[in-house]
């Protein structure tokens, strides 16, 4: 009797880093199918290490979804950058993404040198050619010539939309394929390691972001502080959540509560529905703005809010 080898199980973690909205957490979300990190097309949207794990029958992908490279201005975006460097420490691959629809330009080259000399492996997605039809194919295949010979350090380079799905599945197979061999991180139902909590406050955000436009300043932070599970008066569950949605200025709150309660109202609705899919349960979402002064540069202030 001929006892055929198990099949070598690969897991590692792939960092995805570039500078801010370039598309990575739209990648994100297309490899899961799900709406698990928020996007926007607001700088430092994304403020934490965010662990999105992508299973198939021999190996577990986990995606760490992290803040843009930037260049700080206040101590939020240190500490944000520290982020940054300690998931560029801990992942097996580097998958750096720019925005193939614009120029190269300074802040991609800024992250360029900050990870060209990093011994994991190093691949560039070109995101967004969907927007670069007019070039057609063998013009992108020359442009990928020409950054192969002047970014020598990516292993490969492969375009893709994150927006359509568009050579996505090529590019699972190219990270999984450089992926060590290795165990199982994650159960298979479970697709982000992230809290309750934080995913509440998320939501929060990004309908914050989707509600306020330009006018959205930066130092928003939402922190959730209470999550109650009950039931209705005709016994149906209900889960009751209140959130503080904390501002840095007196002259921000007006904007976030917006005339007679209209901004924060729709802000509230959009994030309550979006709750109730993912708790699959009726959600009752309360909603208080309040100032915190300069929240963004205190130390103390922002260690409540996570940022070590």
């Amino acid at each position: 009797m001929i006892n055929s080898k198990p099949a070598i199980f690969k897991s590692g973690f792939i960092g995805l880093t570039g500078r801010t909205n370039v598309g990575k957490s739209t990648l994100i979300n297309r490899i899961l199918s799900s709406d698990v990190v928020i996007t926007s097309d607001k700088p430092q949207t994304t403020r934490d290490r965010i662990n999105c794990i992508y299973n198939t029958e021999n190996a577990q992908a986990i995606f760490v979804d992290c803040p843009g490279f930037f260049k700080p201005r206040d101590l939020l975006g240190e500490k944000l950058n520290r982020i940054i460097y300690g998931v560029l420490e801990d992942v097996d691959i580097i998958a750096a993404i720019i925005d193939i629809s614009e120029e190269i330009g300074p802040g991609d080259n800024y992250v360029f040198e900050r990870i060209k000399n990093r011994i994991q492996p190093k691949i560039l997605i070109l995101n967004k050619i969907d927007l670069m039809k007019d070039v057609g194919k063998p013009g992108i295949l020359d442009l990928i010539s020409g950054l192969h010979k002047r970014l020598n350090f990516f292993e490969n380079i492969i375009p893709v939309s994150a927006a359509t799905g568009e050579n996505v599945e090529a590019l699972l197979d190219l990270l999984i394929g450089k992926l060590p061999q290795g165990p199982k991180y994650f159960p298979d139902n479970i697709i982000t390691d992230m809290p309750l909590n934080k995913m509440i406050s998320e939501i929060i955000r990004e309908k914050l972001a989707e509600n306020l436009f330009e006018e959205l300043p930066h130092s928003v932070i939402v922190e959730v502080e209470n999550i109650e599970k009950t039931r209705t008066k005709s016994s149906e569950p209900i889960t009751k959540i209140e959130c503080s949605i904390y501002v840095e200025k007196k002259s921000h709150k007006p904007m976030i509560i917006g005339k007679s309660g209209n901004v924060l109202k729709k802000v509230g609705e959009a994030a309550r529905r979006q709750l109730e899919e993912l708790m699959e349960m009726k959600v009752y979402l309360q909603l208080w703005v309040k100032v915190m002064e300069n929240w963004t540069k205190n130390e103390n202030y922002l260690n409540k809010f996570g940022y070590k």
